[in-house]
């Protein structure tokens, strides 16, 4: 069934849209000619018969007509463009799939129980300190970490503080160093996981899904193949 929509009458002309036959729906200049020449008639017998329309005016309007109409052509087409380029990036990610990735991130992922967090302290440090919190910001593990400068990991076994298992999901990371005066030592944080997925968002960018947690494909650092598990 055709959807129409009635809008206010230009200069006497009723104007409607539908499915077909206007210049959003795709239709071509060719196609609406008609009711363009039928406004332009109908602005004809509407002019002041004391200051008559020149016909310079009328090309004017046909040019411009056609403008609007390229216009939105080219939009279609960009759209077009933006689509095919989203699937090729997405079609360029799919050989992260199953693989090992370190990246950027205050969150990591606790997956069957193990999860590890990755820092690159600049200088020498006093003392690092790690805290795992949960969703809802309540401490679940505090720990100490190494402190000579270089890059560290540390594997999280998914227990609080008291050793008891915590659930499988994401968890933020909250990591301090401070030397041995007490000013902060700047250090770059991360995580490590096996991606399990891969999307775009809403302006286009690929996402790698490191199960429930997001990492975009420009914060990755490292990828690394998983080795397959063999019997000893």
């Amino acid at each position: 069934m055709e959807v129409t929509e009635s809008r206010a009458p230009v200069n006497g002309v009723p104007f409607t849209t539908g499915d077909t036959g206007d210049l959003t729906s795709g239709a071509s200049l060719a196609d609406t000619f008609d009711n363009f020449l039928t406004l332009l008639t109908t602005q004809l017998k509407n002019q002041d018969p004391l200051s008559p329309m020149d016909t310079n005016q009328f090309t004017e309007q046909l040019v411009s007509f056609t403008g609007v109409e390229q216009s939105l052509k080219t939009n279609k087409k960009l759209d077009e463009l933006i689509s095919l380029q989203s699937g090729n990036k997405i079609s360029g990610a799919l050989s992260y799939i199953g693989q090992e990735v370190t990246a950027a991130s205050k969150a990591i992922m606790l997956d069957n129980g193990q999860a590890r967090v990755s820092y690159n302290l600049l200088s020498d440090a006093d003392q690092t300190t790690m805290v795992i919190v949960d969703a809802l910001g309540n401490s679940v593990r505090s720990v100490s970490g190494k402190t000579e400068a270089g890059l560290h990991e540390f594997v999280w076994d998914g227990t609080d503080n008291d050793g008891n298992p915590v659930d499988d999901g994401v968890y933020g990371v909250v990591m301090t160093a401070v030397d041995f005066d007490g000013n902060p030592v700047s250090l770059i944080q991360g995580t490590s996981g096996r991606v399990t997925g891969v999307r775009t968002d809403s302006s286009g960018n690929v996402i790698l899904n490191l199960g429930d947690l997001d990492i975009p494909i420009d914060q990755v650092e490292a990828v690394k193949a998983i080795q397959p598990a063999t019997n000893s």
